[in-house]
């Protein structure tokens, strides 16, 4: 019964290292990939804002915490900019954008490559953690082989 458990235990740390061992290596050859990606399912998303509450909703705390607008500028929006769009006066309201599309008024940078930006940054943390985990999961699964060619 022991034996049974060590191997289980061991084949179960060895799936999870070849899966988290492909999953980094798919995820770097094909990032490219996955951006280009990211930037259309971006631009079909702006057909729903106004019409879906959660991508409304998504749309405008991004644009808002990121202080960004559309996609690669504003004028992706064409006529129809969105309030999360207007940079804030002093007193916390917001600038009228919609009539007057300045750099005072309105973000100028894209929420594409803000989003890109704060998605390295966390696979950055996301890289580490993950060949941290790969270097505690190799000692588990060399002491797991031993103890089953031991016994």
């Amino acid at each position: 019964r022991f034996l049974s458990s060590l191997s289980q235990y061991f084949l179960i740390f060895f799936l999870l290292f070849v899966v988290l061992f492909l999953g980094t290596v798919l995820g770097y050859i094909f990032r490219d990939r996955a951006t280009e990606s990211f930037r259309e399912i971006l631009y079909d998303s702006m057909s729903l804002y106004g019409r879906r509450r959660m991508m409304t909703i998504s749309w405008d705390m991004t644009q808002e915490e990121l202080q960004c607008c559309g996609v690669e500028s504003f004028v992706d929006w064409r006529d129809r900019i969105p309030d999360s769009c207007c940079q804030d006066d002093y007193g916390g309201r917001k600038r009228p954008c919609q009539e007057l599309q300045t750099s005072l008024t309105i973000f100028k940078d894209g929420c594409y490559d803000a989003v890109s930006k704060e998605l390295l940054m966390n696979a950055g943390l996301l890289g580490v953690a993950s060949v941290g985990l790969a270097f505690a999961m190799v000692p588990a699964m060399v002491m797991a082989y031993y103890l089953l060619a031991v016994l």
